[in-house]
C-alpha cells in the first residue's frame, strides 16, 4: 500500500541489465552560482514536466525565481503531463499559482496524455486515492471552487508547443516530477542540449521489491519503460553524456546521517518528509521577517501563497510526502544530500529540508 501511495519515477524494466547500466545515468551535479533569474538570458534553461501534484506546486515555488543556486538562468517552459491532474485542468491551476505568485511569465503546456485504452497491469495497481487527490490538486487544494481551463490552448505535439521557448536555450536542465509521456513526444528535439535530467524517484534497483512502485512509472509503464530505455541507451554513444540524477524520500529503516527513516521499527511508514501543517506556521514567519527587512518589497509572497495552500485543506496532505520538493531542492543544495545505491536521498532532519525549501522561497534582498 505504501508503495502503491508514493509518487516516485521509478522505472523497472530490463532485469538483465545491470545496476552498472544505471550508474551510468548517475551524475551527481555541480552547481555554479549565477545572478537572479529572468534577466538577461545566457541560454542555459531549465524545463519542468509536472503532473501539477501539491507538491509540483511546492517544487516550483521553490524555483520559481531561480535563485543564485539554480544552474540555469531561466524557466523555458512548465510542461504538465497527465498523471495526478488531467493535462487541461493541471495547466489551468499551474497558470493560476503562477499568477497568484507573480510568475505568470513563465509559459505552461500542456503536455501528452497516456493511451486512454491502456490496461493497467493488474500488480501495478492505481492507487484508490487518485480521484480524491486529482480532485484536491486541480483545485489547488480546494483554493479554487472548481477546476479552471488553461488559456493556451493544447496542441496536437507537445514539442511544436515547447520548440519556440527553447529555442535559444544552448544548456538545458531538466527536472522530471511527473510521468513520462509527453517525454517521449520532445526528447529527441533537446536531449542534445540536455545537461542534465533529475528525476524525482529511483531506479528499479534501488526498490524495496526491485520493480516499479512509483506512481510516475505505474500511471504509463509503456512511456516509463521507454524513457528508460532511451536513457540507457544514450548513454551507450560515444561523446557528452547526459547527467542522470534520481532524489527520493528514505523508504526503508536505516537512512542517511541525520535524516529520519522511511519506516519504524514495525515497518510503518514514518512520514517524516512531509508537508506538516506547521510548515504553513514556517513560512508565513519567514514572509513576515522578510517583510520587516524591506517593508517596500513583498519577498516572502510565494511562501505566503504555499501557507495559503497548505492551510486551505489539511486533509488534502495526508499520506503525501516532499517528494518532488526533494527532487527541486536538490537542484539548489546537492551538498543536503547523499547517494544511496543508484539514487539520492537527504541526509540532514526533514525539518531542515521543510527550512531550506522555505528560505528558497523567500526573495533575495535587491
Amino acid at each position: 500500500m505504501f508503495n502503491v501511495f508514493r509518487k516516485t519515477s521509478s522505472m523497472g524494466y530490463l532485469r538483465k541489465l545491470t545496476f552498472h547500466s544505471f550508474q551510468f545515468l548517475l551524475g551527481i551535479a555541480f552547481l555554479v552560482p549565477f545572478k537572479i533569474a529572468h534577466a538577461a538570458v545566457d541560454g542555459s534553461c531549465l524545463i519542468i514536466d509536472s503532473d501539477a501534484g501539491l507538491d509540483d506546486y511546492r517544487a516550483i515555488a521553490a524555483l520559481g525565481r531561480l535563485g543564485p543556486r539554480v544552474p540555469a538562468k531561466r524557466i523555458a517552459a512548465i510542461i504538465i503531463t497527465e498523471g495526478l491532474a488531467h493535462t487541461a485542468e493541471g495547466a489551468g491551476a499551474m497558470e493560476t499559482f503562477l499568477k497568484n505568485v507573480g510568475l505568470e511569465m513563465i509559459p505552461v503546456i500542456q503536455g501528452a496524455s497516456p493511451n486512454p485504452e491502456r490496461r493497467f497491469r493488474a500488480e501495478y495497481p492505481l492507487p484508490a486515492g487518485l480521484p480524491t487527490w486529482r480532485e484536491n490538486t486541480e483545485r489547488l487544494n480546494q483554493l479554487l471552487p472548481a477546476p479552471v481551463q488553461p488559456t493556451n490552448p493544447a496542441l496536437e505535439d507537445v514539442a511544436i508547443g515547447l520548440r519556440r521557448h527553447t529555442k535559444g536555450c544552448t544548456s538545458i536542465s531538466l527536472l522530471v516530477i511527473g510521468p513520462w509521456t509527453s517525454f517521449l513526444r520532445y526528447a529527441p528535439d533537446i536531449l542534445e542540449r540536455v545537461d542534465r535530467i533529475v528525476i524525482q524517484g529511483r531506479p528499479y534497483p534501488d526498490e524495496l521489491g526491485g520493480e516499479p512502485a512509483g506512481f510516475n512509472c505505474v500511471y504509463d509503464l509503456d512511456s516509463c519503460y521507454a524513457a528508460f530505455d532511451l536513457l540507457v541507451g544514450r548513454q551507450q554513444r560515444s561523446g557528452r553524456r547526459i547527467r542522470s540524477t534520481w532524489v527520493d524520500i528514505p523508504l526503508g529503516a536505516e537512512a542517511c546521517a541525520a535524516a529520519e527513516p522511511g519506516v519504524n521499527a514495525e515497518g510503518k511508514p514514518v512520514w517524516a518528509f512531509s508537508p506538516v501543517e506547521s510548515w504553513a506556521v514556517e513560512m508565513i514567519q519567514a514572509a513576515d521577517r522578510a517583510k520587516q527587512h524591506d517593508p517596500t518589497l513583498d519577498r516572502g509572497r510565494v511562501a505566503r501563497e504555499l501557507a495559503r495552500m497548505l492551510q486551505r485543506n489539511p486533509a488534502g496532505l495526508d499520506h503525501t510526502s516532499l517528494w518532488d520538493d526533494l527532487a527541486a531542492l536538490y537542484l539548489m543544495r546537492p551538498d543536503l544530500f547523499s547517494n544511496r545505491g543508484g539514487h539520492m536521498e537527504p541526509c540532514v532532519p526533514a525539518a531542515a529540508i521543510r527550512a531550506a525549501l522555505t528560505d528558497a522561497m523567500i526573495l533575495p534582498a535587491p
